[in-house]
């Protein structure tokens, strides 16, 4: 079994320090889009769930959105949910508020705690 790459593991740390029993698995293949994801593990777009970071527009906190990845983020209707419109954050906030890059920004072990919205239908 080959080593987990650092930001793979933190994740996998994470995951453990809260006890439930996953085991993080990187792909040789690219895993960046849901179509890329869909297709290494054998099953349907819809049936991955993705991690998408945005930025408040007033106070510049990152807003965690999980979504199916057969959908399209409706960003209003993200910031009606919490109160603020929400803007796409650059690769350098993805970055600086997750310690990960856009495309492969996990759901959990962020650097910055995110608001987090899920909903299958935004």
């Amino acid at each position: 079994m080959t080593a987990l790459s650092p930001s793979a593991a933190r994740v996998q740390a994470q995951l453990d320090s809260i006890g439930l029993g996953h085991r993080v698995v990187e792909h040789e293949g690219s895993t960046r889009t849901s179509e890329d994801a869909a297709n290494a593990v054998g099953c349907a777009v819809a049936q991955i769930a993705k991690s998408l970071i945005f930025r408040t527009k007033e106070t510049g906190r990152p807003v965690l959105v999980v979504a199916s990845g057969a959908n399209r983020v409706d960003e209003k209707a993200v910031g009606r949910l919490i109160g603020e419109k929400i803007e796409r954050a650059h690769p350098e906030f993805v970055r600086e508020s997750t310690g990960f890059a856009i495309g492969g920004v996990p759901p959990i072990g962020h650097a910055v705690p995110p608001l987090v919205v899920i909903d299958d239908d935004l």
